[in-house]
């Protein structure tokens, strides 16, 4: 009798947070203003149909429908009608497929990644002259849109199938599988891939490793404390809820705002101890 009357809100949890992490990347995708088409033309609507297993379903066949999140029963027609025709439109089905086929998988979230992080690059400056007016660096926006197409996007890409390869994923979300996951992911990935971005950008603004160096041991601690606030549970919906083609997009779409954050902190102006 306790499992029969468990189960159900269970059932519900997991379709709320699965809604939740689709909606993000679709809201996300949108606002860039993504067209797969124009990333690699050719590359058509046609599925690339691989059956491996449910790690490996495409990722249209976990797209919610009605039933599944249980939308019609409480009344949220409209997130159904946006997840429906983001789903059918033909620009999110030629990028699924992108995602889906291994040959075109990596472009794809580069390129993705370089516009999503770019743009959140573009917001930072935005907060940072919004008292001065000056214009945006193009320059610095150009810098954190390569950062997230040669080294975000592959460091990830790679790293998930890896992670999938070793440890694969389990049917159900919650469970000891998925909490070791996480914490791979974000006790021993995050710190040295969070290290790597503040000595890919001070290398490539010049400053120099000595910089790089000050950096980590002044900012790196507070930066990964604040990294675990937002990524711990974001990690856990990624790992928990979504396939592998989708776990890029989705840590772009949380990465968007981590990155305005990061571009704050990385553009800081120097101490006196610093220079």
């Amino acid at each position: 009798r306790v499992l029969l009357v468990r189960q159900p809100a269970r059932r519900d949890h997991v379709r709320t947070m699965r809604a939740f992490a689709l909606t993000l990347v679709l809201a996300t995708t949108a606002v860039t203003s993504f067209s797969p088409r124009t990333l690699l033309p050719g590359a058509g609507t046609a599925r690339v149909q691989r059956r491996r297993g449910a790690a490996s379903m495409p990722p249209t066949a976990m797209l919610p429908d009605a039933d599944v999140l249980g939308l019609a029963a409480d009344g949220s027609a409209a997130l159904h009608t946006t997840l429906s025709l983001a789903a059918d439109s033909d620009a999110w089905s030629s990028y699924l497929a992108l995602l889906e086929d291994p040959q075109t998988a990596l472009a794809t979230k580069a390129v993705t990644a370089g516009l999503i992080i770019g743009s959140g690059d573009a917001a930072a400056q935005l907060i940072e002259t919004r008292e001065s007016g000056d214009d945006v660096d193009a320059a610095r926006v150009a810098r954190w849109a390569f950062f997230g197409f040669i080294l975000q996007a592959p460091w990830n890409h790679f790293f998930y199938m890896a992670l999938d390869g070793a440890i694969p994923p389990t049917p159900e979300p919650f469970t000891v599988v998925t909490l070791e996951k996480v914490g791979i992911d974000q006790f021993v990935q995050a710190p040295v891939f969070t290290a790597l971005i503040f000595v890919f950008f001070a290398v490539i603004e010049g400053k120099g490793l000595d910089y790089a160096k000050n950096q980590l041991q002044t900012t790196l601690v507070p930066t990964l404390l604040k990294n675990w606030a937002v990524f711990l549970p974001a990690t856990f919906v990624n790992l928990a809820f979504l396939p592998n083609e989708l776990r890029v997009l989705f840590l772009n779409s949380v990465f968007f705002f981590w990155v305005i954050y990061l571009s704050l902190t990385v553009n800081a102006a120097p101490t006196a101890a610093e220079e």
